[in-house]
């Protein structure tokens, strides 16, 4: 367990920011001298503008959580569902070595998707695209959703519940978003293709995803998900992945309220 595990499982930590206003106070000097780190092999840089971009580095680049799932041979496209900084496409520029992977990234926080702006064009990923919008609304069809956006800028979602076991995190601030067509985003911004990679981390929101985008979810290979148990159990959103053609290949990590696993689409035939 890193450094960053242990202290984000301490309640007492999270009182002690809030009381001390350290997010506030971090966040003003990151953004006025936001740290750059480059990474090491491949010179795929990102930066620290945020204090909760530590936490993110930490399971993208310390604990290297989704590592497992970048097949370097067989990636050259993906979407990134709940984006927040960009970090997913610095992982996987980095493990592949590629700069002309094709993909789609999404947010519904507008600071988020400029920090994924910045990040594409510090790599010279030009074939990626970012859309500030919501996927995986609750009602399929309409044009807007509301969405609820918390200080910390990690669990802003469609869902204003919070976390059990963890202090609030702030206030909820309601805002309302784009909804999505994720198959008509795909074919706008990278072309009838296949995803090869789907990352999903939309913070509750994957309760109606896959159930809400049945064209896009034939044009997937692998999908690796972050659930979130106070909102949707893993039980249901697997069955919902099996439904769309996937079977489970391994649970990444996991804790009392969430946890990461990667799933592969099943041959042709198997049931």
């Amino acid at each position: 367990m890193t450094l960053a595990q242990r202290l984000d499982g301490i309640p007492g930590f999270h009182h002690l920011i809030r009381l001390l206003r350290v997010r506030q106070v971090v966040g003003f000097f990151l953004k006025l001298f936001p740290l750059v780190k480059t990474l090491p092999g491949s010179g795929v840089r990102y930066r620290r503008r945020y204090l909760e971009t530590f936490f993110l580095a930490d399971e993208f680049f310390t604990r290297n959580a989704y590592s497992k799932v970048i097949d370097p041979r067989s990636t050259q496209t993906f979407a990134d569902l709940g984006c927040n900084a960009g970090l997913f496409a610095a992982l996987l520029a980095h493990e592949t070595g590629r700069r002309d992977l094709k993909g789609l990234m999404i947010d519904a926080n507008p600071e988020m998707v400029e920090e994924s702006k910045w990040l594409l064009k510090a790599n010279g990923l030009q074939k990626i695209a970012v859309l500030h919008a919501l996927v995986g609304a609750s009602k399929s069809g309409t044009n807007e959703a509301e969405f609820f956006i918390l200080p910390s800028n990690l669990g802003s979602s469609q869902f204003p519940v919070y976390e059990p076991g963890k202090p609030p995190k702030g206030d909820w601030t309601k805002v309302t978003v784009a909804n999505v067509d994720l198959e008509k985003a795909w074919l706008e911004r990278v072309g009838d293709t296949r995803c090869h990679l789907l990352k999903v981390d939309i913070e509750g929101s994957e309760k109606y995803l896959f159930r809400n985008e049945p064209a896009f979810m034939k044009r997937v290979d692998r999908v690796v998900l972050e659930w979130h148990k106070w909102i949707v159990s893993q039980e249901e959103v697997e069955q919902d992945l099996r439904d769309a053609g996937f079977e489970r290949v391994e649970v990444l990590q996991e804790e009392d309220t969430s946890g990461i696993a990667w799933y592969r689409r099943r041959p042709s035939g198997l049931v």
